[in-house]
């Protein structure tokens, strides 16, 4: 496994990955992918213009030795104020503080690690980039295996959307909470070329 900020030249890769995997959570129709596209593509142009405040991280993986490195997942990270995104979801996360989302796991590559991998990263990256110790993410009730993941992980749930939240068409969220380790030195990955270790 393999994790490094996402260049401009990644984004449509990212793109198609997330588009799917919002289509599928969305339990939308294939058709919607091409929609969803275009909503992302201008999503991560927006956020990509704030970084250092955030970064969206993309995972290379291969199976085994000799074979080409295949795109595996993309995560989405902020460490401040200024990077925090408007509109993230209920229960609300402190605005300050390091918020960990938009986890993707390309489908057939998922129970793997990659997810893990993708998550160990955000931190390592949060833990160089922000003095903030904690560290908050959302993972819908339904979702029991990164539910599990983000358990094992060592996050607690801290607050749980209302029943109500059903009748705007939403799942129910838990949001979770980790204390981080802060490390001396911070990185720039403003030029998108350092890699992470996974």
């Amino acid at each position: 496994m393999w994790v490094r900020v996402v260049k401009a030249e990644d984004t449509d890769v990212a793109v198609a990955l997330l588009s799917e995997s919002f289509a599928e959570s969305m339990m939308l129709p294939g058709a919607y992918v091409t929609v969803l596209g275009f909503l992302v593509k201008q999503y991560l142009i927006e956020r990509r213009a704030l970084m250092p405040h955030t970064a969206t991280l993309i995972g290379f993986y291969k199976e085994h030795e000799g074979e080409d490195l295949e795109l595996a997942g993309t995560v989405e990270v902020t460490f401040d104020r200024r990077g925090a995104n408007d509109s993230t979801p209920s229960p609300t996360t402190p605005k300050d503080s390091p918020y960990i989302c938009n986890m993707a796991v390309k489908k057939p590559l998922r129970r793997r690690g990659i997810g893990w991998h993708l998550l160990k990263a955000s931190e390592e990256l949060i833990s160089k980039m922000s003095s903030s110790r904690e560290v908050y993410l959302h993972c819908r009730m339904i979702d029991e295996a990164p539910f599990n993941m983000y358990t094992k992980a060592g996050y607690n749930v801290v607050k749980t959307d209302s029943i109500l939240i059903l009748l705007t068409l939403q799942r129910r969220k838990h949001l979770m909470r980790k204390e981080l380790q802060v490390l001396d030195c911070p990185l720039d990955f403003s030029e998108s070329n350092e890699q992470l270790p996974s």
